[in-house]
């Protein structure tokens, strides 16, 4: 009896134990962006307190697709020129800003303590949405793509870099498909063109008389004529003097030389690639195949 007792006691002191370690352990909370950025002072309105607050505030709006929304600038945020850069980087060197946007105002105010800036996004209606967008690895993915692009008879293909790849490997590898698109024409025009000259050929081809292989037989009256006798001399003019004669296998002193082969030259791609933002390094690419 004493020893199931103190088994008990021991498993209630393990118990006890184990619901203290668990009520011990930390936890995170994670708290949303926007929740951090608003200000608690103004409904409807963002709070920035440095240029980087404000570039994120403005790709927060962007992302969420808001048409206008006001924010307040504190701090070393609450200076025209800040905003002034911030829009100009949002439009020019982030990709939401260089793709979505097709116009972003801000209207400045100057205020105690603060700033504030009416914000006014304009997007363009023909971007995709960007969760439909493919993701691509290089610019061989790219070429896959086009090709089902180009066989589907769609007019532009977006697609997004998650790796850093240059805009010029992008260019080369469009014109580069462009040119095996353009070398499989020409071949297939070359091919019909010989079927048609050989269709063209057979009939105008005349008939010929007789089993093939074989000379016709003379018409009456007609009469054929004696080889020359293998005993007759041969005739002066045929007999060259004075000169020797070249041998059979002997080869010419002035060869011609072998014919180079001209290089293709392919008439020049006319699909359109836009770079969102244009910079070097490619992030989203659209190809426009008809203008």
């Amino acid at each position: 009896m004493r020893r199931g007792m103190m088994i008990g006691l021991l498993l209630a002191v393990c118990l006890l134990s184990g619901c203290a370690a668990l009520l011990e352990r930390s936890y995170g909370v994670v708290e949303p962006y926007a929740d951090r950025y608003w200000d608690s002072s103004a409904e409807d309105t963002l709070r920035v307190e440095s240029y980087q607050d404000l570039v994120n505030s403005l790709l927060l709006l962007i992302e969420e697709r808001a048409e206008t929304c006001v924010i307040r600038c504190y701090g070393e945020a609450d200076d025209y020129q800040e905003a002034m850069a911030a829009r100009e980087e949002i439009r020019r060197e982030t990709m939401l800003g260089a793709y979505l946007l097709r116009d972003l105002r801000l209207s400045y105010e100057s205020g105690t303590g603060y700033s504030t800036i009416t914000c006014t996004m304009l997007y363009r209606e023909d971007a995709e949405d960007m969760a439909s967008i493919m993701p691509l690895s290089d610019s061989q993915s790219l070429v896959d793509l086009l090709r089902v692009t180009v066989r589907e008879e769609r007019d532009k293909l977006t697609a997004r870099f998650t790796y850093d790849t240059p805009r010029e490997d992008v260019i080369a590898a469009v014109e580069s498909f462009w040119q095996e698109l353009c070398q499989a024409e020409m071949e297939a025009e070359a091919a019909q063109a010989a079927a048609d000259a050989a269709l063209v050929l057979m009939e105008e081809e005349p008939g010929v008389p007789g089993e093939p292989g074989e000379d016709a037989a003379p018409e009456d009256g007609e009469s054929v004529g004696e080889p020359q006798d293998a005993g007759d001399p041969p005739r002066e003019e045929d007999v060259e003097t004075g000169e020797e004669t070249a041998g059979e296998g002997d080869a010419p002193e002035n060869p011609d030389p072998p014919e180079q082969e001209e290089p293709v030259i392919y008439p020049p791609c006319p699909w359109k690639i836009k770079f969102y933002p244009d910079q070097k390094m490619a992030e989203i690419v659209e190809v426009l195949l008809r203008s």
